[in-house]
C-alpha cells in the first residue's frame, strides 16, 4: 500500500469516526420521536405539530409554520445585513491605506475579546432606553456586533488573496474603483462571500439566547425557542417524545445544508488574514 492511500485511508477513517456521534444522535432522535414507549411500537403522533398547536402539561405550543417563517426570514436578514457590512469593509482594509486604518484592525481584535455575555446588562439596558426590547430589530443589533468582526477578518483574508495586478489592469482599462471593485475583485472573493453566508445563516438559525433575553411575545420567537418551551422552570423536559421530534424537525435541514454548503466551509482555510 502507498504512503497517499495510506494517508487517505487514515483520514477517511477518522472522518468516519468523528461523524459517528452525529449519526448516532440523528437516528436516536428519529426513534425516540417515533416509537411510543409505552407500548413499544412505531408512531408519528408527536410530529402532530406541523399540522396543528400543540398543548402538553399546561405548556402551549402555537402552530410551528408561523414560527419556521419567523426562523427563515431573520436568519436570511441576518445575512443580507453582515454580508452587506463585511464585504466593503473587508475590501477597504485590505486595499485601501487610510488614517486609522491599524487602530481600526485593533478594535475589530478587542470587540471579538469579550464573551458577549459579559456585555448583556449593558446591552439590555441600552435596548430599554432605545425601545428596542421585544423587537427583531434590538435582536438584530445586538447579533450582528457580536458576529461581524469575525465576518470581516475571514473577508479581508480574502480580498488578500486577489493579485493587485488584476485590480490595477482594470482601472487601467478605464474602470472606476467601485466598478473594479464589482466587476473584478467580487467574482473572485465569491467563495469567502458564500463562506460567510453559510456562517451567517447557520449562527442566526440557531440563535436561542438573545430571543430568551429580548423577546417576550411567542409570535415573535424562533425555533430555537420553540424548543425550549418544552423544557420547565426546574430544567426538566416534559416529553421526551415531542421534544426529539422537534429536535429532528428542527436539525434536518441543517443537515441537508450543510452537505450541500461544506465546499464552501472548506475554502474558509483561504481566509487567513495578512498582517495590516
Amino acid at each position: 500500500m502507498s504512503t497517499s492511500t495510506l494517508k487517505k485511508a487514515l483520514v477517511q477513517t477518522y472522518m468516519t469516526l468523528f461523524t459517528l456521534p452525529i449519526i448516532a444522535m440523528v437516528v436516536w432522535y428519529f426513534l425516540a420521536a417515533t416509537t411510543n414507549f409505552t407500548t413499544g411500537q412505531f408512531t408519528l403522533e408527536n410530529f402532530n405539530f406541523v399540522k396543528e398547536p400543540v398543548t402538553y402539561s399546561g405548556v402551549i405550543l402555537p402552530m410551528i409554520w408561523p414560527i419556521v417563517m419567523n426562523t427563515l426570514l431573520y436568519s436570511l436578514f441576518i445575512v443580507v445585513i453582515e454580508v452587506g457590512i463585511s464585504v466593503p469593509t473587508a475590501y477597504a482594509f485590505s486595499r485601501l491605506d487610510f488614517k486609522g486604518k491599524r487602530a481600526a484592525m485593533k478594535f475589530l481584535f478587542l470587540m471579538r475579546s469579550f464573551p458577549g455575555i459579559t456585555l448583556i446588562i449593558a446591552t439590555f439596558f441600552i435596548l430599554v432606553q432605545m425601545n428596542l426590547v421585544n423587537t427583531y430589530v434590538g435582536v438584530v443589533l445586538v447579533a450582528i456586533t457580536g458576529s461581524l468582526p469575525g465576518r470581516v477578518y475571514i473577508m479581508k483574508g480574502f480580498f488578500d488573496e486577489v493579485p493587485w495586478d488584476i485590480e490595477w489592469a482594470a482601472m487601467v482599462d478605464g474602470c472606476t474603483r467601485f466598478r473594479a471593485f464589482k466587476k473584478v475583485l467580487v467574482p473572485y472573493v465569491l467563495s469567502g462571500i458564500g463562506a460567510i453566508s453559510v456562517f451567517s445563516f447557520l449562527g442566526a438559525y440557531g440563535e436561542w439566547f438573545l430571543f430568551k433575553l429580548l423577546i417576550f411575545n411567542d409570535d415573535l420567537m424562533t425555533l430555537a425557542g420553540y424548543l425550549s418551551k418544552l423544557v420547565t422552570k426546574e430544567n426538566q423536559i416534559i416529553n421526551y417524545g415531542l421534544i426529539t421530534a422537534l429536535g429532528l424537525f428542527y436539525t434536518l435541514p441543517i443537515i441537508v445544508f450543510y452537505i450541500f454548503t461544506q465546499r464552501l466551509f472548506m475554502k474558509v482555510n483561504m481566509g487567513g488574514a495578512k498582517q495590516v
